[in-house]
């Protein structure tokens, strides 16, 4: 029965192509990802009430399967699924590209105008339950810090959740998911956004800010709608436009992070980039583990310096799209990601 212990849990997760239906290979070699709350999700089904005049309850009837919202946690690791669930949030990895004819490869994740079509199975395996969730979309991502690492949690939508004879035995993690990004590892740079021919570029380290935490998140909204014929939501859409916020606390109020509440009040927009660079990737001595992630345009939406013995700062930007490209940054989207790994394929397949 040692199967019912968690750190034996198995979990996989496979992009998907029909909504509804589990992929095919899931359990499949590299498919392994490494929640570290890989049997979160719960099965949810609406219960109709009989609501008749009776002394007692004489009939329920089981309804729709309410959509399955949970979050995955993870420590996150450069060559880890998780990298899959980035993917399918963002939409777009340009043909990965090796480095330099090393291991190394370079993922460019841009900001796809919609998410349609974009989804996965995920199934875990619990002694002999393996629940598996044919569709899942994701809704948002937060990249942060905590206890030295840089933590990354995924918000998904399943359609529902299955419990089949099946399981997880062939399913392998990617050869180097061991490797994890840690905070002391990440370089935040900040200046001036401008219109006017791109602005000055981002340079270390006279641009480079000192944050004690950290905090990005990226967030479709998206339904969960029933049609007739089917007990469980059809594909959701987007709702509303997608939001990228970055909230950074720092230690200490000082010269740097004084000056956000005046740009606040000036209405002075901001660009920056978050640049966690690794090891080297396998087998190369010049290209290095890197998540560079990119902000062109961000907007003040609140400072605070509060009341304590050391008085700190915290500040919250939003993305917004650029007017121009900025000098230095890649695109005017309001968030780009460059991932540098040793995984050959895209993040979408």
């Amino acid at each position: 029965m040692g199967d019912v212990e968690k750190r034996l849990t198995k979990a996989a997760i496979k992009v998907a192509g029909a909504w509804g239906t589990t992929i095919a290979g899931l359990d499949g070699a590299g498919n392994g990802i490494l929640p570290l709350n890989p049997g979160v999700p719960k099965r949810n089904v609406q219960m109709l009430e009989d609501e008749s005049n009776s002394a007692f309850d004489v009939n329920l009837d089981v309804g729709n399967y309410s959509p399955s919202d949970f979050t995955l946690d993870f420590d996150y690791r450069w060559d880890g699924r998780e990298n899959a669930l980035l993917g399918l949030l963002m939409g777009v990895d340009t043909a990965p590209a090796i480095q330099g004819g090393t291991a190394a490869i370079l993922h460019t994740v841009t900001l796809k105008n919609s998410a349609v079509g974009l989804f996965a199975s995920y199934a875990v395996e619990k002694l002999t339950q393996l629940h598996t969730i044919p569709s899942l979309k994701v809704l948002k991502m937060v990249i942060s810090s905590t206890g030295g690492l840089i933590k990354s949690a995924f918000s998904v939508r399943g359609s529902e959740i299955l419990d089949t004879a099946a399981t997880l035995a062939s399913v392998t993690t990617p050869a180097n998911a061991h490797f994890r990004a840690k905070f002391n590892q990440a370089v935040f740079r900040m200046n001036d956004y401008t219109i006017a021919g791109g602005g000055v570029a981002l340079a270390s380290p006279t641009h480079v800010i000192k944050p004690k935490s950290f905090s990005l998140e990226l967030e479709r909204k998206m339904d969960g709608e029933h049609t007739s014929g089917s007990a469980t939501i059809i594909e959701p859409i987007e709702t509303d436009k997608p939001s990228v916020k970055l909230t950074m606390e720092f230690p200490r109020m000082d010269a740097v992070n004084a000056l956000y509440f005046a740009n606040w009040i000036a209405g002075t927009d901001k660009k920056a980039d978050i640049v966690i660079t690794g090891p080297h990737a396998e087998g190369s001595n010049t290209y290095h583990y890197v998540l560079n992630i990119q902000l062109p345009r961000l907007i003040i939406e609140d400072v605070e310096y509060a009341d304590s013995k050391v008085i700190p700062s915290k500040v919250v930007l939003r993305g917004a799209t650029a007017d121009i490209a900025q000098t230095g940054l890649t695109g005017v989207l309001p968030i780009g990601i460059f991932l540098t790994n040793t995984v050959a394929a895209s993040l979408i397949v």
